[in-house]
C-alpha cells in the first residue's frame, strides 16, 4: 500500500539516495531548505515504511506554482507512484489559489515529458542550455 504524506526530517537520507540514483544533478541538501521554506509542498511516497519517491513544489506568485522536482526509485517506477505524487502536489498548490503550474523537463527525457503530458501539461517553450551540462529544457505548464 502506498502512503502519500508530508516530508519529515527523518526522510532526508532516503531523499538524498533517491536524488543521487535518479538525477545526479541537484545538490541534495537543497531539499532541507525546501523543507524549511515550503514544508506543505514537500511530499513523499512510502511503502512499508520506506520512502520510495518524493515531489517538491511551491508557489512562486499569487496564481503560479512550480514543481521543482519529482522522483521515484527506479525499481518502483511505472507503478503509478509518480502520478500519485504529482496529483497530490497539484492538490496542495491549488488550495493556495494557484491556477497554473509550471515545470522544466530535460529535452532528452522524453519519458518524463510524456508523463507530464498525460497529466495535462503542455509544452510552452524551450529554455536553452538550462542544465549545468548545457542541455536544453522543455518548459511545461498545467492550467488548473
Amino acid at each position: 500500500m502506498i502512503i502519500i504524506r508530508r516530508f519529515k526530517p527523518s526522510d532526508f537520507p532516503s531523499i538524498v539516495d533517491i536524488e543521487r540514483k535518479v538525477f545526479k544533478e541537484h545538490d541534495p541538501y537543497l531539499y532541507m531548505q525546501f523543507y524549511e521554506t515550503c514544508a506543505d509542498g514537500f511530499i513523499v511516497a512510502e511503502i512499508n515504511g520506506t520512502v520510495i519517491g518524493y515531489v517538491v513544489g511551491y508557489q512562486i506568485s499569487e496564481h503560479i506554482g512550480r514543481v521543482f522536482s519529482i522522483a521515484v526509485y527506479p525499481k518502483y517506477q511505472n507503478r503509478g507512484i509518480g502520478s500519485c505524487l504529482l496529483k497530490e502536489i497539484i492538490r496542495v498548490l491549488s488550495k493556495y489559489g494557484v491556477s497554473q503550474i509550471i515545470l522544466e523537463v530535460r529535452q532528452s527525457n522524453l519519458k518524463a515529458k510524456r508523463f507530464y503530458e498525460r497529466h495535462g501539461f503542455i509544452q510552452t517553450g524551450i529554455a536553452k542550455h538550462y542544465y549545468s551540462n548545457g542541455e536544453n529544457a522543455y518548459l511545461m505548464k498545467l492550467k488548473i
